[in-house]
């Protein structure tokens, strides 16, 4: 098997941050890392990487996100975008947009809001929520948006530094907003102090991209986006098993993608405990069973990794364990010499 792991936010992104950095148990990832090679690419976001890497361009992630979507509509030839509910808070004088996982939306509200949005905007389209945190546009045709980057790369950041010059968007979202703050549904949200639902983040417009050949021959993961392109590609898609053990238990392809989310959500919350944790079960699951599993069962690992630092990738085979003489890569100290790195590129 040749095996690809795709883990965003593998490294923590505040190098300063000693408390979460201190005692970091993975010892079998970092001699791993310290026996493969590593490249380094500019910074962008998971769902572009994941599209690359299954052979497509960055072009339709919304459509594709909807083929993954249970009981939604089929994208057909028609241009769609991601319309993804979020809070926009004020901080310090600006504007931090946060994703819909801090809203806790009920099936109720979605509806709600969704009608009112069909029926104030016509002319961009048909709105669709097939899950509460996840919506999209259905675009009139001719309608064009100007490109905003995905919402995992957008939340918890400044609105004014993620927006493009581009009055006509600028004049959209506001009217979302203002439909949006003055609804029923967010009146009540208020009155019981929840937070609101005062925008829609508008990315990944386009069509189907066009399918290509792909070296992978399954997608591993719950991500609605991987689901969507596999399905696309017509490669097997099911959820990543619990631990490389069991992935091996059940070796029904040769060259699979396995996406593993679990340290994105506790970076988007800057939680450095849940990161850690998230971490070292990631270690006992997948890098622990490494050391037998290369060389019977494992031919080569690739590790793909989204991160602060820009995008990682380690590609080791199983004759690298052998390399006795290389030193593990302690990731405190890889995360402290990426941050110096890029910090001296950008002065």
């Amino acid at each position: 098997m040749h095996l690809t792991l795709l883990i965003p936010d593998l490294l923590w992104p505040e190098p300063g941050d000693a408390e979460t950095l201190a005692s970091l148990a993975c010892p079998s990832l970092e001699k791993w890392l310290g026996r493969s090679r590593l490249a380094r690419q500019e910074r962008h976001p998971m769902e572009t990487v994941l599209a690359w890497q299954l052979g497509l361009g960055d072009q339709g992630l919304a459509a594709c996100r909807l083929l993954g979507e249970p009981n939604a509509p089929a994208p057909g030839d028609t241009t769609w975008y991601s319309a993804d509910p979020i809070h926009l808070q004020f901080h310090h004088e600006r504007i931090i947009l946060g994703d819909a996982s801090l809203l806790e939306l009920e099936a109720g509200e979605v509806e709600a809001l969704v009608e009112s949005l069909n029926r104030s905007f016509p002319d961009l389209g048909r709105f669709h929520a097939p899950h509460p945190r996840r919506w999209y546009l259905e675009a009139a045709a001719g309608l064009e948006i100007p490109p905003l980057p995905p919402l995992s790369a957008a939340a918890g950041r400044q609105l004014g530094a993620l927006m493009p010059e581009s009055p006509p968007l600028s004049r959209l979202m506001n009217e979302l907003q203002m439909l949006l703050h003055t609804h029923p549904v967010n009146q009540a949200r208020e009155g019981r102090r929840q937070p609101l639902i005062n925008g829609l983040w508008l990315w990944g417009g386009g069509v189907l991209p066009t399918a290509r050949e792909c070296r992978h021959d399954a997608v591993l993961g719950s991500h609605p986006l991987a689901l969507g392109m596999a399905r696309h590609l017509r490669l097997p898609a099911r959820p990543a098993p619990a631990s490389l053990t069991e992935l091996l238990q059940n070796p029904t392809c040769q060259h699979p993608l396995v996406l593993l989310e679990n340290l994105v959500a506790p970076t988007l919350i800057e939680d450095g405990d849940a990161w850690k944790t998230s971490l070292e079960q990631m270690e006992r699951d997948w890098f622990a069973p490494l050391s037998s599993a290369l060389g019977h069962g494992i031919d080569s690992l690739e590790l793909v990794c989204p991160t602060a630092f820009g995008v990682l990738r380690w590609q080791g085979r199983s004759q690298d364990r052998w390399k006795f003489w290389k030193s593990p890569q302690p990731l405190a100290s890889l995360i402290r010499k990426l941050a110096a790195q890029a910090q001296e590129t950008q002065s």
